[in-house]
This record gives structure tokens, sequence and C-alpha cells, in this order.
């Protein structure tokens, strides 16, 4: 499964940030994966201090919300689903005018860069993932796999919001 959705994701890319238009997210779930398989989702969340800066040289990370079990359990991912929802090690942390950057691939598809923006608004911290969603520079919300019976992938629906606020999706099919 892990090489189908790669292919799939592959589609995101580094995109152009734009402005407070678009939800702000907590640190603890930047984005998501969710599949059809069951209710539970791989969270993407940002370790930060009490200035948002983000911590250490790999402050983002990803973690089971174990919906199934209920709605504050959390597991974290194991050895055998870093191919299809891990992070590559490697983490860029950039200051910028705004706040902070921290640009991170999934080992799904290392060759495309997520860009989440962390940063202050309203006494919290918050951030923004950026990607392309149906070719529109979109704030990554999350991505759904509808899974094929009894193996595989039947498709990949990429959810986010473009610069104007308005949902935007891309419908990938294997």
């Amino acid at each position: 499964m892990s090489s189908v959705l790669g292919l799939a994701l592959a589609l995101l890319s580094p995109a152009a940030h734009a402005s407070s238009a678009t939800p702000a997210r907590s640190t603890q779930s930047v984005f998501f994966i969710a599949k059809s398989e069951n209710r539970n989702q791989v969270h993407y969340g940002i370790r930060v201090d009490e200035d948002c800066r983000p911590l250490g040289p790999k402050p983002v990370h990803g973690y089971w919300r174990m919906l199934e079990k209920g709605e504050t359990e959390m597991a974290p991912l194991l050895g055998i689903e870093a191919p299809a929802y891990g992070l590559v090690d490697a983490q860029q942390v950039e200051h910028t005018p705004e706040g902070w950057r921290v640009r991170v691939q999934l080992q799904a598809f290392s060759e495309r860069t997520i860009e989440i923006d962390v940063l202050r608004e309203n006494g919290r911290c918050v951030t923004r993932a950026w990607t392309t969603v149906g070719g529109v520079t979109s704030q990554l919300d999350h991505v759904y796999v509808r899974l094929a019976w009894p193996f595989g992938i039947e498709r990949i629906l990429l959810i986010g919001v473009d610069p104007d606020g308005r949902t935007v999706q891309e419908v990938i099919r294997h």
C-alpha cells in the first residue's frame, strides 16, 4: 500500500503561502490521513515552545488517533507503518518574518515537501500546512484513502482550503 499511497501523494508539492484567510490548526494536529478501513487516523503534530518556536531538529511527528477506542485515545506509529505514514528524518526549520516554517516529507512520497507555517495568532501557537490540491495552492486539511477490497487503494482524496477560504479537493484514482 505504501508505494501506491506514495505515488498518489506525490502530487502534493511545496506551496506559496497565503494570508490568514485560511483556518489555522493547532500544533497537535496540523493535518491528518484517514482511511475507509476504520475511523482511526494518523495525525501530524509539531512540538513548539511557549514562543511558538519548533523544538529540536525534528519537531514534526506522526501519531495515531485511535478513534475506534475513544475520542482521546492515541498511539505511536509502529516501525512497520513508517513506509506509509512515517516522516523522512530530515526536517528543515527556519525563522520567517511571521514566525517559523518547517519543511517535512512523508516517507511515502519523499520527493515532495509539505511546508508547515507556525505562528502566534490571538495569543496561541497555530499552524497551516501548505501544498497544491487540484492545481491550487492550498492549506492541506487531510487526505482520505478509500481502500479497495481485499487489498490496494481505490482512490485518494486530497482536501484543503484555498487562500480565499474555499474548500478544494482532488481525486486521485489508482
